[in-house]
């Protein structure tokens, strides 16, 4: 569902990073996660005819690990799991007759694991720039129901999905202290697949393939990160 309204966008990405010699040296380990929520809403700004309501909300978490083989390279892995809740409620008045109501709700749940490579260049003092190369794979399931009071119909539908992606995300890391770091990074390059299977159920269900490929600032997204080294 195409949300026409966003009233509400909460990214939080925090990251604990845990290292030897604190910073980014030859030996130090990397420990870290991310946390994000979403809420979209959608009303009606013309309802003569026909008008859609509906929310959607989403979050997902991401713990990670990573160790530096070597100055400024670090090697690592990230799994994570999200959840994601959509509903809609749509009236349509067709000529004289009585309105008719379709009400839908999607819920889905997905694991990812991801391997990553970072690298970080020395700038000037307190500052570094780090370019991220991702590659994973995911794995979810989800149930759409639909129900219409005029037609009366009732369905549930089940998929099962598989997701690949790949992707470049640079960023610059700022160290006010030996111990404390601030990030700001966003995704440059990416590629993505996802296969989409029905349980054949319904004659409405549908199995699907969606490829993307996005680069530049046309996908600008950034997150900030807080990071702790000791």
């Amino acid at each position: 569902m195409k949300m026409k309204k966003q009233l509400l966008t909460l990214v939080a990405v925090c990251t604990i990073m845990i290292g030897a010699n604190a910073q980014t040296e030859k030996g130090d380990n990397l420990i870290g996660g991310a946390i994000g929520f979403n809420y979209n809403k959608q009303e009606p700004l013309n309802s003569n005819n026909t008008f859609t309501t509906g929310n959607s909300k989403s979050f997902n978490i991401s713990p990670r690990f990573g160790h530096f083989f070597g100055k400024n390279l670090a090697l690592g892995l990230q799994v994570g799991y999200g959840g994601n809740k959509s509903e809609s409620q749509s009236v349509y008045f067709l000529g004289s007759g009585s309105p008719q109501y379709i009400n839908s709700v999607s819920k889905s749940h997905s694991f990812n694991i991801i391997p990553y490579l970072r690298y970080y260049v020395d700038i000037v003092d307190k500052f570094k720039f780090f370019n991220q190369a991702n590659i994973g794979m995911a794995w979810g399931k989800s149930k759409y129901t639909l129900t219409s009071l005029g037609n009366y119909i009732n369905e549930t539908t089940n998929y099962k999905s598989t997701y690949y992606q790949a992707s470049i995300d640079p960023g610059f890391a700022f160290f006010p202290t030996k111990k404390w770091a601030v990030e700001l990074s966003f995704p440059l390059l990416s590629y993505s697949k996802q296969n989409v299977k029905d349980d054949g159920v319904n004659s409405n269900s549908q199995a699907s393939s969606n490829k993307s490929f996005t680069f530049g600032f046309s996908s600008f997204t950034p997150s900030v990160g807080v990071n702790l080294h000791f």
